[in-house]
């Protein structure tokens, strides 16, 4: 893999970006050219459209633009940026090869071994769309739940960490019709309050709580409306950005045998991996951790999850064609 980083990414607010534009363009905000393949037909067969800008960014136009699909099409958005704040670039990825080749050895599929070298060379190479080989539209619908991969029963004890607003939830609901119990873990308020409203069955349980390696009071940062909690104490921090944590071996009933941890809680899933030892090593649950949000989290969290039951497959699947929304799914198969 040849190593393709250097150089500054600016950025532009719209006004400015548009000065600079000499012909008539359509900007189209809040739109995804992957999903929204019928609109996208439509707008290359204007004839009277010459190139349509499509802003996946927030009130910013980032200097990064590419085409996709048609030359009318160009998508301007912060996805490079979010790679190099990633940083596992080639040096990271030498320096550690050992430990990602244990991983790839690890894993139980082809499909699983081409999505993390798709997944790497997206980082080292800063490829467009690095997962397209790998994943299709409706995979986005099946985060947390590929067919090939999870098979729900009616005995499900689901702990969803990073609830969010009841997303994984709704989709959850769809795919069983029955289960005997849903733990929701969701520490940002703004979030939580959204996530309580649609809470009508006395089956599932929601906290307003983080999960992670001890119960504590910490920071979350906002940044592009997801929270991430820092480890820094409270003492000088504003309650609008205080949040609970806790175990997730403190929160779950001892009377639960819990069948799936689910984790999409923007890197501290390690921590969180910490906090669930005892539940890991007692009932064994099928777990799906997002392992995008750190350059090291496809070495550190298959580590740890082996060092609980050595008896975990590993399967890789990615959500989406960006170099994110990549879940280790490890299922445990007794007698391995």
């Amino acid at each position: 893999m040849k190593k393709k980083w250097g150089g500054a990414f600016k950025t532009y607010e719209a006004e400015t970006f548009l000065e600079n534009v000499q012909e008539n363009v359509v900007i189209v905000a809040g739109f995804n050219v992957l999903l929204h393949k019928e609109l996208t037909e439509k707008l290359i067969a204007t004839s009277c459209i010459k190139k349509v800008y499509v802003l996946d960014g927030d009130q910013v136009l980032w200097a990064n633009s590419f085409r996709f699909l048609n030359p009318k099409i160009f998508l301007i958005d912060n996805y490079y940026e979010g790679l190099i704040k990633r940083d596992l670039n080639y040096e990271y990825f030498m320096n550690n090869y050992a430990l990602f080749a244990q991983t790839y050895d690890w894993l139980e599929d082809e499909k699983s071994k081409k999505t993390m070298e798709d997944y790497l060379r997206g980082h080292i190479e800063l490829t467009n769309f690095p997962m397209m080989e790998v994943w299709e539209t409706a995979d986005v619908k099946k985060q947390y739940f590929p067919e090939d991969i999870i098979h729900l029963s009616d005995q499900e004890v689901f702990v969803d960490c990073g609830a969010y607003t009841g997303d994984t939830l709704d989709s959850f609901l769809k795919r069983t019709g029955n289960f005997k119990k849903y733990y929701a873990l969701e520490p940002d308020r703004r979030l939580f309050k959204e996530l309580k409203q649609k809470v009508t069955d006395n089956k599932i349980i929601h906290f307003p709580v983080g999960a992670w390696d001890r119960k504590d009071s910490l920071k979350l940062d906002i940044e592009n409306g997801c929270g991430t909690i820092q480890s820094t104490k409270t003492d000088n921090v504003c309650d609008e950005n205080r949040v609970d944590v806790d175990k997730i071996d403190n929160l779950v009933s001892e009377k639960d045998k819990v069948t799936f941890i689910k984790m999409d809680i923007e890197g501290a899933e390690l921590k969180a991996l910490y906090g669930a030892e005892n539940i890991i090593k007692r009932d064994k649950p099928t777990l799906a951790v997002c392992v995008y949000h750190k350059r090291e989290d496809l070495i550190t969290l298959p580590q740890y999850i082996k060092s609980l039951e050595k008896n975990y497959k590993l399967y890789l699947r990615a959500h989406f064609a960006y170099a994110s929304e990549v879940v280790l799914y490890a299922i445990y198969q007794q007698g391995q």
